[in-house]
């Protein structure tokens, strides 16, 4: 019978940590597949947390570089940062639909609301 458990957990943590938390380059330096490492992450649900704790880590440098990028006043960083942390005071980009054909304008849309199949009791 074949044996399931053929690396370690420390195993699987440390290849998981060398490779900053990316799976893939994970599985390439134990010579496996992202299926055996997601099984592990399955039963083992400490390397999850790894996995978590890496990707968080990282999101803070990220998030501190752009930080300094806002203070030292770079203008794509500026609008990011309002874009996704300051939509709630209204920096936010609006899309506009056109919703004509050509030189006319659509009057009218209907919309039909189709009951699924097999929910008769639905009202």
């Amino acid at each position: 019978m074949a044996n399931k458990n053929k690396y370690t957990l420390e195993q699987i943590k440390d290849a998981i940590n060398k490779a900053g938390g990316f799976i893939s380059i994970a599985c390439k330096s134990l010579g496996c597949t992202r299926k055996t490492i997601y099984n592990y992450i399955e039963k083992y649900p400490e390397l999850k947390e790894v996995v978590n704790d890496i990707r968080e880590h990282y999101l803070d440098i990220a998030e501190a570089s752009l930080i300094q990028k806002v203070k030292d006043g770079n203008t794509p960083e500026l609008l990011f940062y309002l874009k996704t942390i300051g939509k709630t005071r209204g920096y936010v980009e609006k899309q506009q639909i056109d919703l004509s054909s050509g030189d006319d304008q659509i009057k009218k849309i209907e919309i039909e609301i189709i009951k699924p199949k097999g929910n008769e009791n639905t009202k």
